[in-house]
């Protein structure tokens, strides 16, 4: 299957890759980015959804990958070295509300397999993979190569009282930025992505049907606005919307048990 396609002007169109691209923010990406004129690629682990697509947006290629089973993935990931790519985006997400669920050896599994083995394996092979194509890339027609990782401002607070979604979103941070110093010298741009609330499908289903009771919650399309904007800029750590950002800095300058205080009593730690 060729990805990277040649018009007769001799233009190429550029491919993304979108990891939990059949719903929600990552969808909204593939669509946002389909529209733009981007050859689209997602990976989901839903069958329907998948098929949903097929119907609806039949130009999109579908993988079907269940991201906890590391043997799956890698199978994905070789089948998907045959082709060229311009950016890829995680956007794969696992989470259990753990201050009204009691974590459970399947949620546990799941939310690490996920929110943090997959997505070290997935951006160790797509970052291979963009080093071996770089060469071939002009970045001067704007194809310069790109990683974006889609995390959560939970990962960005430092604090004792923490969830294991949480942990995981901040390791996930921590890694993107070391990705981004190891691949300056191949001109390889990645981005983290640190969002406040947004209004998904999986966040209402969370909170009964409605989350517009979420503090500064925005709309997908918002989200997907502030995004594309960060990665036109280049924004390392970008963090959004911006009453959130100077909340949660404010918070970490806070000591660290007050800071616990708070958030046992006050927050909830989904995005």
């Amino acid at each position: 299957m060729k990805i990277l396609v040649e018009d007769t002007a001799g233009n190429h169109t550029p491919h993304i890759i979108v990891v939990g691209g059949t719903s929600g923010l990552g969808l909204a990406l593939a669509l946002h980015h389909e529209m733009l004129g981007w050859q689209v690629s997602v990976i989901g682990s839903n069958e329907a959804k998948i098929a949903d697509i097929n119907n609806q947006h039949p130009t999109i290629v579908t993988y079907v990958c269940d991201l906890t089973d590391v043997i799956q993935t890698q199978s994905l990931l070789d089948e998907l070295s045959a082709t060229s790519f311009q950016r890829l985006v995680y956007s794969a997400g696992s989470y259990t509300n753990e201050r009204v669920h009691h974590l459970n050896q399947a949620d546990s599994d799941k939310m690490l397999a996920i929110n943090l083995q997959a997505f070290e394996q997935v951006f160790r092979w797509a970052s291979s993979q963009l080093k071996q194509q770089y060469q071939s890339l002009d970045a001067s027609k704007g194809d310069r190569p790109s990683l974006v990782c889609i995390a959560s401002i939970a990962g960005t607070m430092d604090y004792p009282y923490a969830s294991l979604y949480a942990k995981s979103k901040r390791a996930m941070i921590a890694t993107v930025s070391a990705y981004r110093a190891a691949l300056v010298p191949y001109d390889i741009q990645v981005n983290c992505i640190a969002s406040g609330y947004i209004d998904t499908q999986a966040l209402r289903d969370l909170n009964d049907g409605d989350a517009s009771h979420k503090p500064f919650i925005m709309s997908t399309q918002a989200a997907v606005d502030h995004i594309m904007q960060a990665i036109d800029d280049d924004i390392e750590l970008a963090i959004f919307p911006r009453s959130m950002r100077y909340i949660t800095s404010a918070l970490n300058h806070l000591p660290k048990p007050v800071l616990n205080w708070i958030l046992r009593s006050k927050l909830d730690k989904a995005r």
